[in-house]
């Protein structure tokens, strides 16, 4: 979070004396902004959007607030005693993981692909290794490019001869990736621009003789279609100066709204079909399918394969010869399907096992003789099985009840496979599972130890919500250090269907080990009860989300874990809206709110002149009566009311952003403030270098250390 403000506005502001402890945040304090009240009328609603102007970035004015706004932050981290003390913690955490091997790719040769940092030259580096026994072979060193300074994707080719490495590119939105020659040690000439590998990254064909992706026609955040009307294209190898081959969008045979993303996916090297996909930020896609030589020759016949109603989870699907496997949902929970191409009945496929509401199938892969999958139960506790050539169900022993399952190195082409195993205390591991059903460690990565967690202890219990329903609440706290005074830091989420799994990581695990408690509730909006849970936390049932929390949060005080003062909030992107809320409605419960990169005004992002968003898909459209309303009430911004008492409250956006604007946690600031006084810290902290996600090692250190000092310092002190 370096940034660069030169303001003499800010400087004038700043020049007022701020200590640890004892800031005087009245409205002075705060960079004045000029309000411009924008009435909405919709519905029978009439909504007062009291700064509108903020949605105009380009605004010089606007852009001096930003920048002001941020100088303020970054004054009152400088004077906060505690900032320093967490840096030095968490870089000891960090440099404990140094050297470690990252970005691990394995394709469905065996090959290894990954990166290491070099401690002689002080750069990450990818390295290849031909099997898991064979020797590290250096590839491509960043340090050697000018305009290579940091990778950030790699996707290898079936046969293991080239690797699609992806990196920064000028453009906010847009990364730009070149394909590199294994053998030869050397990078193709064609540089593929104008993709965004979180939306779709390279699919290689199967001969791998060239790739499809997923193009953005325009990746300007200023420009109307910024995002829009995308369209996967096909790149040979070689083939430079070629027109780009679209392959697969809209059309006349193809129906893909224009803010949707037509990505592929190719399974392995035996694929003979393509399965295109309509994605968007639902559960569930409607799905055509292709002959690759049909492609390849540059005769696309998409044919529908299934519909939303189907209720095919995303792009999990695989092909396995004339088979087509999928995740599933049901009116129970979810299962493992199968049809075949000739005939794929969806609404009644072969069902090869199942899941519960409470204890869903969360992911599988499949080999060339196996399918492996995972449960989940409450989101926490992960299963894993096996479904061998005779369809016969088989559960794996695992070292320890894991918290998060993945698959990886999974092919039809072989029975080779791989697991990625946490939890809460347990750190991450990876295994192979041997033929035996046995699992073996892996053995690539150096294993990390923490004495330090040794005592604490994972505990989940149930909740009664505010309508009787029943929420998971896990806490992690050492045992011997719990009393009535307990700090709690509570991380919450509870959006598009998403489980707020388990996860081992040492800078959160720190609060335990200094007596506090980390708290996290699984409230309705996520997955941790499947479908249905999230279902009962979208649109206009939003409110479940937040009122969870706060039963959760009450239950903390009343079971005698902590005591008002001691609960600091924290949440991340679409959790903003759960939190936000739950603090709107009882801001009396936390101690202090902390968001990154939130969403607060999802009532104003459909309307923007630059949306480009299916999120509507999971709070609602402004164009549905119904929907607007939920959108309503459920906006952090327009429900801030001037009677409440806020919490001490810190906004950590992202000025790159490409899925939520600058705006959204700008206009939010500007009206908490206005209504807050006393020594209440309002505080926006801006990261102008980097987006939503994909910060180093530094800025990852710099800005935890911001949250947690900012969580701890402001306990008790405003209450």
């Amino acid at each position: 979070m370096k940034k660069d403000h030169l303001l003499i506005l800010c400087l004038s502001l700043l020049s007022l004396t701020i200590s640890f402890g004892q800031q005087n945040f009245t409205h002075s304090y705060y960079p004045s902004l000029s309000k411009q009240v924008r009435i909405i009328n919709e519905f029978g609603f009439s909504l007062s959007d009291d700064y509108s102007n903020l949605n105009n970035l380009e605004d010089p004015k606007i852009d001096q607030w930003l920048k002001a706004q941020d100088s303020l932050a970054e004054e009152y981290f400088s004077k906060n005693d505690l900032l320093q003390d967490y840096q030095e913690k968490f870089e000891e955490y960090q440099n404990r993981e140094n050297g470690t091997i990252s970005m691990i790719k394995v394709n469905e040769e065996g090959n290894y692909f990954y990166i290491k940092y070099d401690h002689i030259s002080g750069t990450h580096k990818l390295y290849f290794r031909k099997n898991l026994s064979a020797d590290d072979v250096e590839l491509f060193d960043p340090g050697n490019y000018d305009d290579i300074t940091e990778v950030t994707y790699l996707e290898p080719s079936f046969d293991g001869d080239k690797i699609a490495i992806g990196y920064p590119s000028d453009e906010n939105f847009s990364s730009r990736v070149r394909i590199f020659d294994v053998k030869n040690k050397k990078f193709y000439s064609e540089v593929i621009t104008n993709i965004n590998p979180s939306f779709g990254g390279i699919e290689w064909l199967p001969d791998s003789s060239g790739f499809i992706y997923l193009y953005f026609p325009v990746v300007d955040q200023n420009k109307p279609d910024y995002k829009k009307n995308s369209y996967s294209v096909l790149h040979k190898l070689g083939n430079i100066h070629a027109k780009k081959m679209k392959v697969f969008g809209n059309s006349n045979t193809v129906n893909i709204p224009a803010d949707f993303y037509p990505k592929v996916k190719i399974g392995s090297s035996q694929d003979k079909y393509i399965i295109g996909y309509s994605a968007n930020s639902s559960d569930y896609y409607d799905a055509y399918i292709a002959k690759v030589s049909d492609i390849v020759s540059g005769n696309a016949n998409w044919t529908p394969l299934f519909k939303i109603e189907q209720k095919v989870y995303t792009t999990e699907g695989e092909v396995r010869g004339e088979e087509f496997i999928f995740r599933q949902g049901n009116t129970t929970g979810n299962q493992i399907s199968r049809i075949q191409f000739h005939s794929p009945n969806f609404k009644n496929p072969e069902v090869l096992a199942e899941g519960t509401k409470e204890n869903p199938i969360i992911q599988f892969d499949v080999t060339k003789d196996h399918i492996y999958y995972s449960k989940s139960k409450l989101g926490v506790e992960v299963s894993l099985w096996k479904i061998d050539k005779k369809k016969n169900i088989i559960k794996l022993k695992t070292p320890f009840v894991p918290g998060y399952v993945t698959f990886f190195g999974g092919s039809v082409k072989t029975n080779f496979i791989g697991i990625e195993l946490d939890g809460w205390i347990s750190n991450y591991t990876r295994f192979i599972i041997a033929d035996d059903k046995n699992l073996q460690k892996e053995g690539l990565k150096t294993e990390t130890f923490y004495p330090e967690f040794e005592n604490l202890i994972v505990e989940q219990i149930m909740i009664k919500g505010h309508d009787g329903v029943e929420v998971p609440l896990s806490l992690i706290y050492d045992p011997n250090l719990l009393n009535l005074e307990n700090e709690v830091f509570i991380y919450v989420y509870g959006a598009y269907g998403e489980s707020l799994s388990p996860f081992f990581y040492p800078i959160f695990l720190d609060w335990a080990t200094q007596g506090g408690i980390l708290a996290f509730p699984h409230v309705r909006g996520g997955g941790e009860k499947g479908k249905e849970w999230h279902i009962q936390g979208q649109k206009a049932l939003k409110y479940n989300s937040w009122r969870d929390l706060i039963s959760c949060t009450e239950a903390l005080i009343d079971k005698g874990f902590t005591k008002r003062g001691l609960i600091s909030l924290y949440t991340y992107s679409a959790g903003g809206i759960t939190a936000g809320m739950a603090v709107n409605e009882r801001p009396d419960l936390f101690s202090s709110y902390i968001a990154e990169v939130p969403r607060l005004n999802p009532l104003g992002l459909e309307s923007s002149a630059t949306a480009s968003s299916t999120s509507y898909l999971e709070y609602g459209t402004v164009k549905d009566s119904l929907e607007f309303a939920g959108l309503v009430k459920m906006d952090p911004y327009f429900n801030l009311n001037s009677e409440n008492k806020y919490p001490p409250t810190l906004i950590l956006p992202a000025s790159q952003d490409d899925r939520i604007p600058l705006w959204d946690s700008g206009k939010y600031i500007a009206k908490l403030q206005s209504i807050s006084g006393e020594e209440t810290p309002i505080l926006m902290d801006i990261d102008y270098r980097y987006g939503h996600e994909g910060q180093g090692n530094d800025e990852t250190v710099m800005l935890y250390s911001k949250i947690f000092s900012f969580a701890r310092s402001n306990m008790r002190q405003y209450h």
